[in-house]
């Protein structure tokens, strides 16, 4: 029994050492950037501004219902309501209408609200998913830098492992007189210099892991720990074989690309409900409503409100003839802001051609570079080997080791840099056609 209490407890406490950090996989760290994210929070509140927008835009073809109730009491000389004369005593009164409001015609300016109100909210939406993407490729950015200078730390260290057993070999043989002092120098400042490398390589480390956790908006002493992805990409030469008919596809669906040609839109239709106040208007005004008033005591209250009971109907057309040329500069004001938007779309496509073309012109040359950097790794290390070797033996001197050493760090830092490279790439085209970002 107090074995197994004890096998429980081991458990417990091995079980809290091994779980107290958090494993985190890319869509993990995604789906925590999308729903807590400062940045999507406001844009999504914008939306929701847009749409209320709307629905008030469509209310405007509602009519505008109003009641009003006055009660009065009146001292000296006064107006009795109900009878339209002059008394000269106390009076109290009450007055009750009830009025609706409704525009017939304007110039279809509610109409084409409603279809600009739309437009914004479509704005707002494609903005949402334009953050969205953002903050998709800068988590992809972030997760990938971590990663790399995860495994670059690791490289770091080893490469002072190899400096300490360097320093070692070379201090016996400096003692046994086989070397000078000064060999034993230049293996410690190398050493040091590593070493500063890698507190520099900690540093960036730690910095982008705050980039990270602020990304996902989580608490910074939040303990996490990145799931490393299959860095094994199957080799696709295919999908760039047409290259501009990717960027044209790329472009179409892009966010960016549709958020400025429904602004485009919607500057169009500005100048519509620019031109409807040139138009003129009609409002229909009906009016129901009674009076009452104490002066004649005989009548009831409820015979007043029957005999005094009023209703009324009023069209009104309100023709524009003259408004200072007001009307004339607004549909001008918008016709320009409707060429700027146009051109804001052309340099918009312009800027993902570039962008996309761009990311195509990297993968190409990430593919090839970890293809070159690869046989460079294993040629590098094998010289290395060697060369390790020949210094133990004493065939090769310090300057020789340390060349080759240098080669094969390069070589090393390379090939890590060329695997992230043409992951993040790969994965941001995919992105870029429509895909998940997957890593």
């Amino acid at each position: 029994m107090m074995k197994n209490i004890l096998y429980i407890l081991s458990f417990f406490i091995f079980s809290n050492l091994f779980f107290g950090q958090e494993s985190l996989s890319f869509n993990d760290c995604l789906k925590l950037a999308i729903n807590n994210n400062v940045t999507i929070k406001s844009a999504y509140l914008s939306e929701r501004i847009a749409l209320y927008q709307l629905r008030t835009a469509r209310g405007h073809l509602l009519p505008e219902i109003e009641g009003n109730v006055e009660n009065k009491y009146s001292w000296g000389r006064e107006i009795d309501p109900t009878t339209n004369t002059f008394v000269d005593k106390d009076l109290k009164s009450y007055t009750g209408n009830l009025s609706a409001t409704l525009n017939l015609f304007s110039g279809f300016i509610n109409i084409k609200s409603i279809k600009a109100a739309k437009q914004e909210l479509e704005i707002n939406k494609a903005y949402v998913q334009r953050i969205k993407n953002d903050i998709t490729i800068e988590l992809a950015q972030k997760y990938i830098t971590i990663l790399y200078l995860e495994e670059t730390i690791l490289v770091n260290q080893e490469q002072i492992k190899a400096s300490e057993k360097q320093l070692e070999i070379a201090d016996l043989k400096f003692k046994s007189g086989v070397i000078a002092e000064s060999e034993v120098f230049k293996i410690q400042s190398q050493k040091a210099t590593e070493e500063l490398l890698l507190i520099n390589n900690q540093n960036l480390l730690a910095s982008n892991y705050i980039d990270l956790k602020q990304l996902m908006n989580i608490p910074l002493d939040r303990n996490i720990v990145l799931i490393k992805p299959n860095l094994v990409l199957s080799e696709n030469q295919n999908q760039f074989e047409n290259q501009f008919s990717l960027i044209r596809n790329a472009i179409d669906i892009h966010p960016a690309f549709r958020m400025s040609e429904l602004m485009a839109q919607k500057a169009k239709t500005d100048i519509a409900i620019a031109r409807s106040y040139r138009m003129p208007s009609l409002i229909a005004k009906f009016t129901y409503g009674s009076k009452y008033s104490n002066n004649d005591p005989l009548v009831s209250f409820e015979d007043q409100i029957d005999e005094n009971l009023a209703r009324g109907l009023k069209l009104t057309m309100v023709i524009p003839i003259f408004n200072q040329l007001e009307t004339n500069y607004r549909i001008k004001q918008r016709k320009l802001a409707y060429e700027q938007s146009r051109l804001e779309t052309q340099l918009e496509e312009n800027r993902l051609s570039k962008v996309v073309l761009q990311a195509i012109n990297d993968t190409k040359a990430a593919l090839k570079k970890q293809e070159s950097s690869s046989i460079a790794y294993e040629f590098a290390r094998k010289s290395f080997d060697s060369d390790q070797l020949k210094y133990e033996l004493g065939k090769i001197n310090i300057n020789e080791i340390n060349f080759t050493k240098s080669n094969f760090k390069s070589a090393q830092a390379e090939l890590i840099r060329a695997k992230y490279e043409l992951l993040f790439n790969n994965a941001l085209i995919n992105f870029y056609l429509g895909e998940d970002f997957t890593l």
